[in-house]
């Protein structure tokens, strides 16, 4: 049996503002970015919208921003399209001024 602490849920849990949960299961479970709304808006000054950003550009500007994802391509297919999704949202959201 090991000494560490049993954890349970995300590491994150929510109670930071910087971090953002998404869900990445279809059973709910989800995972804590860190600086996701600066992420998108890396991508939006690159011109890019949900329908043309590569899973690879998501993946880069959420481990740019010292997220770490498992680089198994089952893993990284999951967080882009959860990213995708949260992405869409972002830019259909009315800017603020």
């Amino acid at each position: 049996m090991s000494d560490r602490p049993q954890m349970v849920g995300g590491c994150c849990g929510g109670r930071d503002d910087s971090v953002t949960q998404i869900q990445l299961y279809a059973d709910g479970r989800t995972v804590g970015i860190r600086g996701l709304p600066t992420a998108f808006e890396q991508l939006c000054m690159r011109g890019r919208t949900p329908e043309d950003v590569t899973d690879a550009e998501l993946l880069e500007v959420v481990r740019a921003q010292h997220n770490y994802v498992v680089g198994k391509a089952e893993i990284e297919a999951r967080y882009a399209a959860a990213l995708r999704r949260e992405f869409a949202a972002f830019c259909a959201r009315p800017l603020k001024r």
